[in-house]
């Protein structure tokens, strides 16, 4: 097959969060099954390539002109995407038989392009507005979003949900039929976090005691994911572990209001806050904390939970959305409500005993192993292409 795929971040381009994970990797899995694999995505810098072989994936980066509202300016990258889309058939003489976007900041592209020239349509939800929001319906520029991805799921073909909760979800608020709507969970290149990292030397490099309990925190800064509820659970938990430590990466318009809110409680000595790190960096963290907290208010799939396991570090993740589905409670991990005294409960038990915590980390490598690799998720997205 000849695949488009449309995104607003890459690994190769710009990488905001995990949708950039999820396109690169399938990307590249669908290439090794001997697709021929074209992902359109932004510029990341003026002079950047504008095309690059990348395992075997044909990346364009498309410039565009840019625009200070964000709806405006997703518009013009989907322009821009139709015109690369349709020069690079024009130059190939051939045609896709699969145009895919990601989310609803690609999905215009697609919907134009199918209009234009009737290829087949694939739109992959990896969240929805109202789960953006924190599980709640606004106007102006959100409810403006949601048009996207309800014109979105409305003109393609088949809309991919990366858990049953999201699909459940697009299916009460757009109306998408059952029979539309196809589940394919996220993956992970375990592989990648086989590496040797000295825990106490990365902790001693962000001013924590090498044998000091670390809890990470990866991901947006923003309510969705629920960084406040974490910041609120902290005072319970220094009670009775009162070494612990906890490291914050990611950005997001909450990121200031959870630092205050640290210093406030008085806990801002216990806390490590960054922004997005290099991948490499990501991974040795992930390999030198104790546990992984994911105490989202609504989670469509929780790829950091597959990141984590993939380091053999176990979970205390939100029953909100997709990680209720996976992770299996008290053996690879923990399910909690994302409330800071349920958070505490999950962080808490787990730091009682590490021996068994150790345990559930390996149980969730073993996890990510044999349910969740890229080439098994490769398979299922084809398999909603031809069906």
């Amino acid at each position: 097959m000849r695949i488009a795929m449309l995104t607003w971040e890459s690994l190769h381009s710009i990488a905001a969060g995990g949708v950039a994970v999820h396109v690169t990797e399938l990307a590249a899995a669908l290439e090794r099954k001997g697709h021929e694999i074209h992902v359109y995505t932004r510029m990341a810098w003026p002079g950047h390539n504008q095309y690059e072989l990348v395992d075997g994936v044909h990346y364009h980066r498309v410039p565009y002109s840019g625009c200070a509202d964000i709806v405006d300016d997703v518009n013009n990258m989907c322009r821009a995407f139709v015109t690369s889309v349709f020069q690079t058939e024009d130059y190939m003489g051939a045609q896709f038989d699969i145009v895919h976007a990601h989310d609803w900041l690609a999905s215009n592209a697609m919907v134009w392009i199918k209009q234009g020239r009737g290829r087949k349509g694939i739109l992959t939800l990896h969240s929805t507005e109202y789960g953006r929001c924190g599980n709640n319906f606004y106007g102006g520029r959100s409810a403006r979003i949601m048009d996207h991805e309800r014109n979105g799921t409305y003109c393609a073909d088949r809309v991919i949900t990366v858990s049953w909760a999201l699909k459940n979800e697009i299916k009460w608020i757009y109306n998408v039929p059952d029979e539309k709507a196809c589940m394919v969970y996220n993956g992970i290149s375990y592989g990648c976090f086989d590496i040797y990292a000295d825990a106490g030397q990365i902790k001693q490099s962000m001013g924590i005691g090498p044998m000091d309990p670390m809890v990470l925190y990866v991901g947006r800064m923003t309510s969705q994911k629920g960084p406040d509820l974490l910041v609120n659970a902290i005072p319970y938990i220094l009670r009775f572990h009162p070494d612990a430590k906890f490291v914050f990466t990611g950005e997001g318009d909450m990121k200031g209001y959870v630092e205050q809110q640290a210093r406030n409680k008085g806990i801002a000595h216990a806390c490590r806050f960054f922004g997005v790190l290099p991948r490499s960096r990501l991974i040795e963290l992930f390999k030198s904390c104790d546990c992984v907290c994911v105490p989202s208010r609504n989670e469509p799939f929780g790829i950091v939970v597959l990141e984590a396991w993939a380091a053999g570090k176990p979970v205390v993740a939100t029953v909100n959305g997709g990680p209720s589905e996976f992770v299996w409670h008290d053996v690879n991990g923990y399910k909690i409500f994302p409330t800071p005294d349920s958070i505490a409960w999950g962080i808490g038990t787990l730091f009682n005993d590490f021996e068994h915590a150790r345990w559930m980390g390996a149980n969730g490598r073993k996890a990510a192993e044999s349910s969740f690799s890229w080439d098994a998720i490769s398979d299922h997205t084809y398999g909603v292409y031809i069906s």
